[in-house]
């Protein structure tokens, strides 16, 4: 199953990338060769590390990086490569840069060696930011790091400062930073707001705590839903930061406990709620609830909805047992039906192979090549690769 998985999200990480000649243009050779081609065309390297189960950087590979002014930007100034953390030569180099989460944007010299690095980026705008910063001197990193120790820099040196540290994924450091930004006029406004939304990552910082004592003036200057759902996708971060990464096992009384808190604090929706119980079950590996959490969050809210049936088959890594196997395939089956495209029709034929069903698995695939041929998405080469493994399995 977990090949499954790798296999139908590296289409939506990878060759969603590389079908837009626009966008920005990832190599594909080695570490070694990388280097090699970065200093023979004087250029930087950005690595994307990515994951094939992180829905973020599916969403950055799907709606940042075919954009043509980040190609334009990127292709100019950077060997870019993406780099899945759990998976050959992007092993190592996980374990070399450490990421913090995924994803997780590195910037590097020609030797490899770390320059910036950003914790991801919404838009193209915020991710040529990250990269006209990593082309900065390193001595304005220090320079502004010593006058900050001195208390010394002034508003616009202090906004310079955390766009580094922000590139630079120093999150914790950010938080500290911007509040001595925002204590120097301390108000609420619409602007302010904005900043907290790009620089806040933690509800322990004061400008967060300003923010709650005074959500009514910010309800009145930048709108009571944004203002409320960004204090939520915060909190809602910070308790998926303590459960849903790396090799967590947290005990699922913690768990619950930590989401009792954050009720008090949010009004999460029951499809919130459901989605956070989904994670948490994905991540310590217990395959029926997560199976029957997926179950309510389809029958309830997503029924409709390919792209949300196919990011919780992206997170069905975990299911062995035949009986949830072919509740996959029923659900499979239902994204189909809603939108006849390869990338569900993927989806179909693996787990039909998942289920040891080969006259199924290449029925699907070539409906799969079909819709690819017809929609022109760039994926018939990939695909055509899947239908071998698929034959070569037994």
């Amino acid at each position: 199953m977990k090949s499954y998985i790798t296999i139908l999200l590296l289409l939506l990480t990878g060759a969603a990338c590389s079908a837009s000649a626009q966008g920005i243009e990832f190599d594909h050779g080695s570490w070694t060769e990388i280097k090699v081609k970065a200093k023979k065309e004087n250029k930087l390297i950005f690595l994307d590390f990515y994951t094939v189960w992180c829905a973020p950087c599916k969403k950055m590979a799907l709606e940042v990086f075919p954009l043509p002014e980040a190609g334009e930007f990127f292709n100019m100034h950077f060997i870019n490569v993406k780099v899945d953390a759990e998976k050959g030569e992007g092993i190592m180099l996980a374990k070399t840069y450490g990421p913090s989460g995924y994803p997780t944007l590195i910037f590097t010299d020609t030797e490899g060696k770390q320059l910036y690095r950003a914790g991801g980026a919404e838009t193209a705008e915020e991710l040529i930011k990250y990269g006209k910063v990593a082309l900065n001197p390193q001595e304005d990193y220090e320079r502004l790091k010593e006058k900050y120790a001195k208390n010394e820099l002034g508003k616009e040196e202090l906004y310079r400062y955390m766009v580094i540290l922000k590139a630079k994924g120093k999150d914790a450091e950010i938080n500290g930073v911007f509040d001595r930004y925002f204590g120097l006029f301390n108000e609420a406004s619409k602007q302010a707001f904005e900043m907290m939304q790009e620089y806040v990552s933690s509800s322990d910082s004061k400008s967060f705590k300003y923010l709650q004592a005074h959500r009514s003036d910010f309800y009145h200057l930048a709108g009571k839903k944004q203002v409320d759902e960004f204090m939520k996708k915060l909190l809602c971060q910070e308790l998926a930061s303590d459960f849903f990464y790396y090799d967590k096992n947290e005990p699922l009384d913690r768990y619950l406990a930590a989401k009792r808190a954050l009720k008090l604090k949010v009004n999460l929706t029951e499809q919130e709620e459901l989605d956070l119980d989904k994670s948490y079950y994905q991540q310590v590996k217990d395959e029926d609830n997560f199976i029957k959490t997926s179950a309510t969050l389809i029958e309830k809210y997503i029924y409709n909805n390919d792209e949300a049936i196919s990011m919780i088959l992206g997170g069905a890594y975990i299911v062995k047992k035949e009986a949830h196997l072919l509740l996959l395939k029923k659900w499979a089956e239902m994204a189909v039906a809603i939108k006849d495209n390869s990338l569900n029709y993927l989806s179909l034929a693996l787990i039909c192979d998942s289920l040891k069903d080969k006259t199924s698995a290449l029925k699907y695939i070539d409906l799969c090549l079909a819709a690819s041929k017809r929609d022109d998405d760039g994926k018939a080469e990939i695909i055509g690769q899947f239908k071998q493994r698929i034959i070569q399995h037994n």
